[in-house]
């Protein structure tokens, strides 16, 4: 069992964003992977982006693929559990969202699209605005206590 977090932006990066996209995965604490569309399992066919575009999958340090810690949502007791992330769940995924919104940002996209799940697996998919995302994340995480197996479409700008 692998927890997943994929997705992409569009439209395509800039040839500066992706210089910045470059420095940002080299520097970054959590393992961002730039992908390619074809490993974006269980995505319906309307919703694949193009090559052209920054395609990602992040795990929980670098070198590493599976968001095992940033997706769980168990509690650990930070004084007998060393994960590397805070013991909160919603702590930890509200570090996984910056991370992604650091992606939105650099690349300066107008739709983001990207899933969190187990194993690849999609049971939903929302369409989501910008200003409301962490509050459906969050408490798609809650309802579930686990990866939600969602897809999220959100729309930006």
């Amino acid at each position: 069992m692998s927890n997943d977090v994929c997705g992409y932006v569009f439209p395509p990066p800039s040839p500066d964003a992706w210089v910045a996209l470059d420095k940002y995965i080299s520097e970054s604490d959590l393992g961002i992977f730039k992908i390619s569309s074809a490993e974006l399992f269980n995505y319906p066919p309307e919703l694949l982006p193009s090559e052209e575009t920054f395609v990602f999958l992040i795990g929980d340090r670098p070198g590493y693929p599976n968001a095992t810690y940033l997706t769980d949502y168990n509690q650990y007791d930070p004084l007998y559990s060393d994960i590397g992330f805070p013991g909160d769940p919603v702590e930890r995924v509200k570090i996984l969202l910056a991370a992604i919104f650091e992606i939105v940002a650099i690349c300066e996209c107008k739709k983001l699209v990207f899933s969190i799940s187990d194993s690849s697996q999609i049971e939903e998919i929302k369409q989501v605005n910008v200003f409301c995302v962490v509050d459906v994340v969050l408490s798609d995480f809650e309802r579930a206590q686990a990866p939600p197996d969602t897809l999220y479409e959100v729309s930006i700008g």
